[in-house]
């Protein structure tokens, strides 16, 4: 899986949380908008992993929560997040201004 971790520190404003250790390739990145609304991102590299969930801060579950297989590559450009299957097609894009919001591809 690609992803280029300058586009994520710039998109999610923040390092992401290591899972266990480096060398696992778990990575989590997580994004608060003015709303109390949080933004999750946990990336599998090794795998071609990950998932994506939205939580509120005045909302005891999640919103939503998926996982996506197979990931080719994630980019994070123009305050939004495109999430690429193996097949090159986008399965998820997330924008992140003004508000999140989610169009699925094929889910």
């Amino acid at each position: 899986m690609k992803y280029d971790e300058y586009e994520m520190l710039e998109l999610f404003e923040d390092e992401p949380l290591v899972m266990i250790d480096e060398q696992t390739g778990i990575f989590t990145y997580r994004k608060i908008d003015n709303y109390g609304f949080k933004l999750s991102l946990t990336i599998s590299v090794h795998e071609s992993q990950c998932s994506v969930s939205l939580s509120y801060k005045h909302f005891k579950g999640l919103i939503f929560n998926f996982e996506l297989e197979d990931i080719n590559q994630i980019k994070g450009e123009n305050n939004r997040l495109t999430i690429l299957g193996n097949d090159g097609n986008k399965e998820v894009e997330i924008s992140f201004k003004p508000h999140f919001s989610l169009k699925t591809v094929r889910l």
